[in-house]
């Protein structure tokens, strides 16, 4: 089998991905990696020394002459079309793609016949985004658990025999990551991280995110450290980001507005209380159940809601005036959500991430093999 696994997306689709394609090659196969940046090198090479042994052939795109003109001039300097399209001679060798992604569906009438287009999502939370028509155009989809095939399945994006339940490989790679890790802060102090979503609609950050860093820096209880989601202002001026970062404490209050860490799970596995709002990062965090924090910054009447069914698993907030005796109450309201957190867990993401990625791995094989099961493929 010629497999690509194809990574065009930002580059903390890696960590979603890339073991799974380590693991192919555990089994035998020879998977291709094909990365849009020197930005995906950079995180490929930080899981070298997880998996020592996969070595795979790596092609590194977007170095065409015209394409390399065209974003000289301004035109697809962010294009994720760009980047298949100029790639399609690469693309159309292979059996098999693989993508965390879902803009390559985008050239699924571009491929041969019989490439077969794999899907492994790059999240599971509970928004109604995970319900996308283009899933339809995969060959085949990995998914994460329960929650999410029941919905895949009513929604019809996903099939009977074109799909595999294999649990969430980050939290497979992080907890090998997790034994190289030094603590956030050289205190005894409760760490909250405060983890935003992008999007303006959804996020708390414009309605509370500055006062949520004067809050915490006019006190001496608690850490706290801003990680938004990396989009959040991959697109504002330097002079904006450059106001955020220049609100750090150190000791105190750490503000990561783009560095690795954000994707690599470090805010999220060493702090001890969440604070946000819609990022399915809160189930990145609830690997380890601990108090979650949410902000409802909009106004919604999210009881009830399946968009929201994270907001169940700690106290909701809707206005900062109560923050103070949310974080002083988080231990002795915790128990009251520690069930619902396990549940949830494993609901969305499998329950024991142990061996996600093996799974995946073994799932399309088996796939690509057999030519498709008959019925709901379960690895």
């Amino acid at each position: 089998m010629r497999v690509l696994f194809l990574f065009i997306g930002e580059p903390h689709h890696l960590f979603h991905a890339l073991p799974i394609a380590a693991e192919m090659a555990a089994a035998g196969h020879r998977p291709t990696i094909a990365l849009a940046s020197e930005a995906h090198v950079r995180v490929m090479q930080r899981l070298a020394d997880i998996y020592p042994a996969f070595a795979p052939d790596v092609h590194l795109l977007g170095r065409g002459r015209i394409t390399r003109l065209l974003r000289a001039i301004g035109i697809g300097r962010h294009s994720r079309l760009l980047t298949l399209l100029s790639a399609l001679p690469l693309l159309r060798g292979f059996d098999a793609i693989v993508v965390p992604e879902r803009t390559t569906t985008l050239i699924r009438h571009l491929l041969p016949r019989h490439t077969s287009l794999i899907f492994t999502p790059h999240g599971a939370g509970d928004r109604a985004i995970m319900l996308d028509p283009r899933d339809r155009h995969f060959d085949f989809v990995l998914v994460c658990g329960e929650k999410s095939e029941q919905r895949l399945l009513e929604a019809g994006t996903i099939r009977p025999g074109h799909y595999a339940t294999n649990g969430y490989v980050k939290l497979d790679l992080m907890a090998q990551m997790q034994r190289r890790r030094v603590p956030l802060f050289d205190n005894d102090r409760p760490t909250v991280v405060y983890a935003p979503h992008f999007r303006r609609s959804l996020s708390s950050w414009d309605r509370f995110g500055q006062d949520v860093i004067a809050w915490f820096s006019a006190q001496d209880r608690y850490n706290l450290v801003v990680a938004p989601h990396v989009r959040l202002f991959a697109d504002a001026p330097q002079s904006a980001r450059d106001a955020i970062t220049a609100l750090a404490i150190p000791g105190k209050v750490m503000i990561d507005l783009d560095s690795d860490r954000l994707f690599d799970m470090s805010y999220m596995i060493g702090a001890d209380i969440y604070l946000g709002d819609v990022s399915s990062q809160v189930y990145e965090f609830l690997a380890i159940p601990r108090p979650c924090l949410f902000l409802n910054a909009h106004g919604v009447q999210w009881q009830g809601d399946a968009d929201y069914l994270f907001w169940t698993l700690g106290d909701v907030l809707d206005d900062l005036s109560d923050l103070q005796q949310a974080l002083d109450r988080v231990a002795t309201r915790h128990p009251h959500y520690i069930d619902a957190q396990r549940q949830r867990l494993a609901e969305s993401v499998g329950g024991d991430p142990t061996g996600a990625a093996r799974r995946g791995a073994d799932a399309i094989a088996a796939f690509l093999e057999n030519g498709g099961p008959a019925g709901k493929s379960e690895i």
